[in-house]
């Protein structure tokens, strides 16, 4: 437990820390990878050169062939990148989980293998970096898995399988729907919200064996359809959104007994709103006081102060996503930014970020991706 502490709060110590300009020396800028719905051939994951200075983007090109890379995640220590590919949710096939290495001088990736995903539909990923495990959650068939990395970080085997159980009265609800697979920041535990199912689903998980053995879920309002959950960077909190009512839950943690407190549930729409309903994404900003959602129902993003003591949540803004559907969003690692990637408009938008009130504020920055859904900073 201490060493992932000191882990968490020195990565959460180098994020935070501001960019400077350095005299004399060219800007480095950041890539960033963008993953997509596309399929078919010219279709994946793509890269985009992105300026921590003045937030442009461009250069964009496709770094990978993946049949629908609808999510990704990085390594946090090694340039490793991970992504999902969401085939199989009509039930006939299994996804896949595949490795790339990613060439720090010029952002290509290498591929290190592909592996199934224990289940139909993998649409979410998370990383633990210590026992060198991802977590996949498979929304077609709702099941979770964890998958083994070998040392050079090329995915291994499924190692372990949960399935879930449950459905809901919205017509997308039949039957469970694993969305995320997030490992809290102990190690220790495995939380994965399930869409179909509106239940959160927890277990243990050993990091020796990478078994997953199921504790009791945490039920929601019927026809809610959890989607994602983020930790605070100190793993105090941890906050869920639902895709199907436009809420957000806020919950203490205790990681010693694996136990979810309710501190708050916030609803994002007035009570007459006459749209749909939906929210989507969600971060908390890298000093732990500020929580992001995106409102795909009303093409919002949405800030959130954070009480630190209690994990209780009060609204401070809100603004134009700057196109149609925010499907998901990234804050850059220096905290100056936030990139929407906005599926529905293809395209994605920068917002630039006032780190001390943590309001957001559109830029003229936007590149055209087609069907972009999932962002990861390198």
């Amino acid at each position: 437990m201490e060493r992932r502490h000191f882990i968490i709060m020195g990565l959460t110590a180098i994020l935070s820390r501001p960019v400077a300009a350095t005299a004399g020396k060219a800007r480095v800028p950041m890539r960033l990878y963008i993953g997509t719905q596309g399929s078919g051939p010219g279709q994946g994951i793509w890269a985009a050169r992105f300026d921590l200075v003045t937030g442009i983007l461009d250069d964009l090109h496709l770094v990978a062939e993946v049949e629908r890379p609808t999510w990704l995640v990085r390594d946090p220590k090694r340039p490793l990148l991970y992504a999902v590919s969401e085939t199989g949710n009509d039930g006939q096939a299994q996804g896949g989980v595949l490795g790339f290495a990613v060439d720090p001088a010029s952002g290509a990736l290498t591929p290190l293998g592909r592996v199934d995903s224990g289940g139909s539909g993998a649409t979410h990923l998370s990383l633990d970096p210590v026992s060198r495990t991802v977590f996949v959650a498979n929304y077609g068939s709702g099941q979770v898995a964890a998958i083994a990395l070998k040392p050079d970080g090329s995915p291994d085997a499924v190692q372990s399988v949960q399935t879930h159980a449950g459905s809901g009265p919205h017509r997308r609800q039949k039957g469970p729907h694993a969305h995320a697979a997030v490992i809290d920041p102990s190690g220790h535990y495995l939380l994965s919200p399930d869409l179909g199912a509106d239940r959160l689903f927890l277990s243990r998980f050993d990091s020796k064996t990478r078994a997953l053995t199921a504790l009791a879920p945490i039920a929601f309002p019927p026809g809610s359809g959890p989607r994602h959950l983020v930790f605070s960077p100190d793993g105090r909190f941890a906050f869920l959104d639902t895709e199907l009512t436009g809420e957000v839950y806020a919950y203490r943690w205790d990681a010693c007994q694996g136990v979810l407190t309710q501190a708050a549930r916030v609803a994002l729409d007035a009570p007459d709103f006459a749209g749909t309903r939906s929210a989507s994404e969600l971060a908390v900003s890298a000093d732990g006081r500020f929580l992001y959602v995106a409102n795909r129902g009303a093409n919002l993003l949405q800030l959130f102060a954070i009480d630190r003591r209690s994990g209780a949540l009060s609204e401070q803004q809100r603004i134009d996503c700057g196109g149609r559907g925010p499907w998901s969003f990234g804050l850059d690692p220096t905290g100056r930014w936030l990139i929407v990637a906005n599926q529905a408009s293809g395209n994605l938008s920068v917002f630039a970020v006032d780190r001390a009130s943590g309001k957001l504020s559109a830029t003229a920055n936007s590149l055209a991706v087609d069907k972009p859904v999932a962002i990861a900073f390198f």
